[in-house]
C-alpha cells in the first residue's frame, strides 16, 4: 500500500541531520559578501618614502651642477694651465701632474661654489641640502691635499669621468628637524678634448726642444725637421763653391748666415705643428712667403737656377704697397695679409736644387801604400831618398800630374797641404797627424823587412823526428839489497850500515850528420841520427852486528846489478819554415852553389846546418863518435833511472826550435835584393796600380774605407812579380822572392792600417770630429749613423721626404663629433732680426701680465740665432797627412732659441651639449684660482712655449788630390773675406718679453 509523503520537512524535526543544498548555497553567498565587505573597508598601510625621494632629487640636482661646474672648470683650466707650481703649493700640486691636480681642484671649487649650502624643497614641507667635502681653509696645504683626495679623474678617448666622493645630502621636515643625512660619491661624465689638447701642446714643446741626434734617430722632432733643411742648405752651398765656384770670387763667403737659418727654422717649426696637431697656423704660409722668397732669391743669385720672376712675385705679395722689386720686398719685409699667394719657389725645390751639387766622386791612388811598404824594406829609406829615386819617372807617366806629386810629396812651397795653423788649433788633428807620422817613422827607421826575409830564409826549424828506440832500460834501475847469510840468526843481528855505488861500465854511441844533399832537394829532411847505449853497474854493501854481544859489525854482504840504457832517434830540420812563398823544392840546400849573384863565390846556402842542430839540441857540437862518447861518459856516471838517462843525453821529445843560420855575406845579399830587385818592382807597381774611384759620401760614411779596394789592383801586380813555383835555385833565390812577397804583404798591411785610420775618423775610433764639434758627441758614429745617413737618404729622395711631413690627428671618442683643430701662435713668424710690440702682435705682454694689461712699450723678441764656423777656409784634411790628403772638412755649430708670446690650440668640438669651442692657451701669466670663500689662491704660472735647438753640420768636400777642379777648401772665408766665422743675430740672448730697446747686437764672444 502506498503512503503519503509530507510536502515539507522541519529542520528541527529532521532526526537525520540533513542540510539541504539550497541552504548551503545561501550560506556561502552570505559569507562571501561579508568577507568582501570586510576587505573593502581596510585602510592603506603606513609606508613613508619621502626621504628617499628627497635624497634622489638632491643627488640629481648635485649631478647636474657638478657636471656644469666641470665644464666651467675645464674651460678655465685650459685657458690658464699651470706649468710652474707656486712654491707655497709644492706638495699639493705635483710637477708631473700639475695640470690634472689643477683641474681637480678647480672642479671642486666650482662645484662647492655652486652647491655648498643650497637647499631644495621636495614636497610635504621637506628640504634637502647638499654639502661638498669640507675644505676648512683654502690656503692650508693639508686641507687642499684632502680636498684633492676627494676628487678623481679618469679620461679615455675624450670622455672624462669626474667623481667627487663623500657628498652629503641632509633631509629636513617641515619643522626643520633632520630626518636623515647620507653621503654618496657623485660621478659625472663630460666630453672634452682638454686632456688631448694639453698632451699635444706638451708634446709640441718637447718636439721643439728635441735635439738633432735624438730626433734623427727617432725620425721625429724639431732637430730632425731642421736637419732636413740645414744639412742640405749647408752642404749644397759648400759644394757649389768647391766644385763649381770661382776660387777668386766665392759665391758664399758666409755659408750659414743667420737670415737663412731663421727662414729654415720657421719653416721647420710650422712643420712641427703639422706633425703634432695635424694642422698649422692659418697664417703660416703667408708670413713665410716674404722671407722665403728673399732667401730663394739670394740663393738663385748665387748657386741655384730657379726659373722664377722674383720681382713679379714681390709685386703680387705687396699689391697695396709701394713695392716694385724683390729688393724692395726684402728691405721692407711686409706681406699683405689678404689675397691668394703667387706661384713661388717651394722648400722642396730649394733643397733638391742644393742637393744636386753634392754627389761627386774622386780618385784614390795606390802610391802612398806602396811607398809605406817600400820604407819598411830598407831601414832608413826615407821619403827624400825614395822621391829622388822615383819622382822623375812618375812625372813622365800619364797617371801623375806635377800638382798631384807636389801635394803627395808635400813640397814646402805648396800651400794646399799647409795645415800648421789648423794643427795648432785642434788637438785631435794633431793627434791623428802624430799617429800617421809615427806610422811612417816606424816604417822608415824601425823596420828592415828585407833583413827579416833573409833571416827567415836562413833558419832551420828542428824537432825530434823518427824515434826508433826512445830512452829506456833493459832491467831494474834500483840498487840490489844483499841478504843476511843463512848461517846467521836474523833475530840476533841488526843492520848496522849500507853503502850503494853507481858507475857506468861501458858507453857506446854514434852521431851521424847529414852534410850533403845527395840529390835531395826537399827542404824538410833528417839532419842528425843518434844511437846511444850505456851500461850501468849498481853495487850495494850491507853490514850487520850481533845484538847478543853488542860487538861491532862482524857480518857483511854485497850484491850488484847491470842495467843497459839505450836510445835511438833522429833530429829533423825544415829549412826556411813558415815563409809566405812556401818553397818545397830547392836545388842547392846543404850544398853550396847556385847563382853566384850577388857573391863572387857560390852561395853557401844552408851548409853546416847539422852542426848547428847538434849544438842546439845537445848544447855542444861533436866532430866524431868518440867525442860524442866522451861527452856522454862524463854525463852518465850517476844514472839511476830512465829520467836520469834522458837528462844525461839532453833528450827532449818536445824539442822544437828555430835555429838561425846565415848566408855567406848578409849585407851584400841585402843590398842586392833592395836596390837590384825590389826598387824595380816598386817603381813598376806604383806606376801600374789602378786607382780607385770613390764617392765623397762613401769616403765619409762607409763602414769600410774605399781605400781597401786598392787591394784588388795590388793583387794583380803581386801575381806578376811573385811566382809560385817549387824549383828554386838556392837560398838567395828564395830570399829574393820572399822579400817581394813581404813587400806586397806590407802594402796590404798599410792599406789596412791607413784605411783603419780613415775609418777611425769616420766611424768614431778617433776624437778628431768630436773635438772639432767641441765634445758634442759621444762618438763620431753619432754623426755618421745620424745626419750623414739622413743626408745620403735625402740625396735620393729629399723632395719626397719633405712632401711627406706632417699628418697627425686628434683621437676622441665616438660620443664627440669630429674634432677640428686650429693652431694660432703669436707671433706666427719668429724673427731673429727685429722685436715686435703689442701693436704688431696683440698677444705681447709683460712677463706674468694678464690679457687686459696693455703696455705699448713692451717689445718682444721671438727668436735668436747664432753660428760658429769651427775652422774656416780651407777647412782641414780629414786624414791630415799629405799622402792621404783626400778630403777637407769643416763644421758649423748652429744654435737657435725662441719663444711664443702666446700659443693657443682651439678644438671646435667638445661636450655635445656645449656649443663653445675648447681653447688651450700657453702664455706668460700667473694662475690664480678663485676659491668659494671669495679669495684668490695663487697656483703658479703658465709659462710660454719656448725652445732651444741646435745643428752640428759637418761638411766634407774633396781635396784637390781627390778631385782636381773648382776652388779647393771648405768653410767661411774668414781670412780672405768678410765672414766673421762666428756671429749671432741681434736678438740672441734676449728672447721673450723683456727685450730692451737699448739691446745691441751681441759681440762675437757672446755668440754660441
Amino acid at each position: 500500500m502506498r503512503g503519503e509523503r509530507p510536502g515539507t520537512i522541519s529542520l528541527a524535526a529532521d532526526d537525520r541531520a540533513r542540510i539541504p543544498f539550497a541552504v548551503i548555497g545561501v550560506l556561502l553567498l552570505m559569507s562571501s559578501v561579508m568577507i568582501a565587505a570586510t576587505l573593502q573597508t581596510r585602510g592603506e598601510p603606513e609606508i613613508d618614502r619621502g626621504t628617499d625621494r628627497a635624497i634622489d632629487r638632491g643627488e640629481a640636482y648635485a649631478t647636474s651642477e657638478i657636471r656644469q661646474a666641470t665644464v666651467r672648470a675645464t674651460d678655465e683650466v685650459v685657458r690658464s694651465p699651470v706649468t710652474s707650481v707656486d712654491s707655497d703649493l709644492e706638495g699639493v700640486l705635483e710637477g708631473d701632474t700639475a695640470f690634472e691636480d689643477q683641474t681637480r681642484l678647480t672642479i671642486l671649487a666650482e662645484a662647492t661654489r655652486a652647491l655648498d649650502g643650497r637647499e631644495q624643497t621636495v614636497g610635504q614641507g621637506r628640504t634637502v641640502a647638499v654639502s661638498m667635502p669640507e675644505v676648512d681653509d683654502w690656503t692650508d696645504n693639508d686641507d687642499l691635499e684632502s680636498a684633492l683626495d676627494s676628487v678623481t679623474l679618469e679620461e679615455n678617448d675624450g670622455i672624462m669621468d669626474v667623481t667627487i666622493r663623500d657628498v652629503e645630502f641632509a633631509v629636513r621636515d617641515g619643522d626643520g628637524d633632520l630626518e636623515t643625512a647620507v653621503t654618496r660619491n657623485v660621478t659625472v661624465s663630460v666630453g672634452t678634448t682638454m686632456m688631448e689638447l694639453h698632451d699635444r701642446v706638451e708634446e709640441y714643446e718637447t718636439h721643439l726642444n728635441k735635439g738633432m741626434l735624438e730626433s734623427i734617430e727617432d725620425r721625429e722632432g724639431y732637430g730632425y725637421d731642421l736637419a732636413k733643411r740645414m744639412w742640405p742648405l749647408t752642404w749644397g752651398k759648400a759644394y757649389y763653391d768647391r766644385l763649381l765656384g770661382d776660387p777668386a770670387d766665392r759665391a758664399f763667403e758666409n755659408v750659414t748666415p743667420n737670415e737663412h737659418t731663421e727662414v729654415m727654422a720657421n719653416d721647420a717649426r710650422l712643420t712641427a705643428q703639422q706633425e703634432v696637431f695635424g694642422t698649422q697656423d692659418d697664417y703660416g704660409n703667408r708670413v713665410m712667403a716674404g722671407p722665403f722668397v728673399c732667401m730663394a732669391y739670394d740663393l738663385s743669385e748665387s748657386a741655384l737656377d730657379l726659373n722664377y720672376d722674383f720681382d713679379d712675385i714681390a709685386a703680387q705679395l705687396h699689391p697695396d704697397e709701394n713695392v716694385s722689386s724683390v729688393d724692395d720686398l726684402c728691405a721692407d719685409g711686409v706681406v699683405s695679409p689678404d689675397g691668394e699667394l703667387p706661384d713661388m719657389p717651394t722648400i722642396e725645390e730649394i733643397i733638391s736644387g742644393l742637393l744636386g751639387n753634392i754627389d761627386k766622386s774622386g780618385t784614390i791612388q795606390g802610391h802612398p801604400f806602396a811607398d809605406m811598404a817600400m820604407y819598411e824594406m830598407e831601414a832608413g829609406l826615407g821619403q827624400d831618398t825614395l822621391e829622388a829615386e822615383m819622382r822623375e819617372g812618375l812625372n813622365e807617366t800619364e797617371r801623375f800630374s806635377e800638382e798631384y806629386l807636389e801635394d803627395y810629396y808635400d813640397d814646402d812651397e805648396n800651400e794646399r797641404t799647409d795645415d800648421t795653423t789648423i794643427e795648432d788649433e785642434n788637438d785631435a788633428i794633431s793627434g791623428v797627424q802624430d799617429s800617421l807620422n809615427d806610422l811612417r817613422n816606424d816604417a822608415v827607421f824601425d823596420y828592415d823587412q828585407t833583413r827579416n826575409a833573409i833571416n827567415d830564409v836562413y833558419t832551420v826549424n828542428t824537432i825530434v823526428g823518427s824515434i826508433s828506440n826512445p830512452p829506456s832500460s833493459d832491467g831494474l834501475t834500483s840498487h840490489p839489497i844483499p841478504r843476511l847469510p843463512d848461517e846467521y840468526d836474523a833475530s840476533n843481528h841488526t843492520e848496522h850500515n849500507r853503502n850503494e855505488h853507481t858507475f857506468n861500465t861501458e858507453v857506446d854511441a854514434r852521431i851521424d850528420k847529414v852534410t850533403a844533399d845527395n840529390g835531395n832537394s826537399n827542404l824538410d829532411r833528417s839532419l842528425v841520427e843518434v844511437d846511444i847505449e850505456i851500461e850501468m853497474r849498481y853495487l850495494t854493501y850491507r853490514y850487520w852486528n850481533d845484538t847478543t854481544t853488542n860487538s861491532s859489525f862482524d857480518v857483511w854482504e854485497s850484491a850488484d846489478r847491470h842495467t843497459n840504457y839505450t836510445a835511438s832517434f833522429e833530429l829533423d830540420g825544415e829549412f826556411a819554415p813558415n815563409l809566405e812563398t812556401d818553397p818545397s823544392d830547392v836545388e842547392h840546400v846543404l850544398d853550396s852553389g847556385g847563382s853566384p849573384d850577388p857573391y863572387v863565390a857560390a852561395p853557401n846556402n844552408w851548409e853546416g846546418a847539422a852542426d848547428e842542430v847538434t849544438k842546439e839540441f845537445f848544447g855542444s857540437n861533436f866532430g866524431s863518435h868518440s867525442s860524442f862518447e866522451d861527452w856522454l861518459e862524463d854525463r852518465s856516471r850517476n844514472i839511476e833511472s830512465t829520467s836520469d838517462f834522458r837528462s844525461a843525453i839532453n833528450y827532449d821529445d818536445s824539442f822544437d826550435e828555430d835555429i838561425p843560420l846565415s848566408p855567406r855575406n848578409q849585407d851584400q845579399l841585402h843590398n842586392h835584393i833592395v836596390w837590384g830587385d825590389l826598387m824595380k818592382v816598386h817603381n813598376e807597381t806604383v806606376a801600374e796600380i789602378e786607382p780607385v774611384e770613390a764617392e765623397i759620401t762613401e769616403m765619409l760614411t762607409a763602414d769600410e774605407s774605399p781605400m781597401r779596394e786598392i787591394n784588388e789592383s795590388v793583387e794583380e801586380m803581386e801575381s806578376e812579380f811573385v811566382t809560385e813555383h817549387d824549383d828554386f835555385d838556392n837560398g838567395p833565390d828564395i830570399a829574393t822572392m820572399e822579400a817581394r812577397q813581404t813587400y806586397f804583404n806590407t802594402i796590404y798591411k798599410y792599406v789596412h792600417e791607413l784605411a783603419s785610420e780613415h775609418e777611425k775618423v769616420t766611424t768614431g775610433g778617433e776624437n778628431l770630429i768630436n773635438d772639432l764639434l767641441g765634445g758634442l758627441l759621444d762618438s763620431v758614429n753619432d754623426i755618421i749613423s745620424g745626419p750623414m745617413d739622413l743626408l745620403d737618404e735625402m740625396l735620393g729622395s729629399g723632395e719626397e721626404m719633405l712632401q711627406d711631413e706632417g699628418g697627425s690627428e686628434i683621437d676622441t671618442s665616438d660620443v664627440l663629433n669630429d674634432v677640428h683643430v686650429d693652431v694660432d701662435g703669436s707671433p706666427t713668424y719668429h724673427s731673429s732680426q727685429a722685436a715686435v710690440n703689442q701693436t704688431e702682435v696683440p698677444a705681447v705682454r709683460a712677463a706674468g701680465a694678464g690679457p687686459l694689461e696693455i703696455n705699448d712699450d713692451i717689445d718682444f723678441a721671438p727668436m735668436g740665432t747664432g753660428y760658429n764656423n769651427k775652422v774656416g777656409q780651407p777647412g782641414f784634411p780629414l786624414v791630415p797627412w799629405p799622402p792621404l790628403f783626400y778630403l777637407q772638412v769643416d763644421a758649423w755649430e748652429i744654435e737657435l732659441e725662441g719663444e711664443y708670446a702666446r700659443f693657443e690650440v682651439e678644438a671646435t668640438s667638445g661636450d655635445p651639449s656645449v656649443t663653445e669651442s675648447t681653447t688651450y692657451i700657453r702664455e706668460d701669466k700667473d694662475v690664480v684660482l678663485g676659491t668659494p670663500d671669495g679669495h684668490g689662491l695663487e697656483l703658479g704660472s703658465t709659462d710660454p712655449i719656448s725652445y732651444e735647438n741646435s745643428q752640428s753640420v759637418l761638411v766634407v768636400v774633396p781635396a784637390p788630390q781627390f778631385l782636381p777642379q773648382g776652388a779647393p777648401g771648405v768653410g767661411d772665408n774668414q781670412l780672405g773675406g768678410d765672414a766673421p766665422g762666428q756671429l749671432c743675430s741681434p736678438l740672441w740672448g734676449e728672447t721673450g718679453p723683456e727685450f730692451s730697446k737699448e739691446h745691441t747686437t751681441p759681440v762675437k764672444e757672446d755668440c754660441p
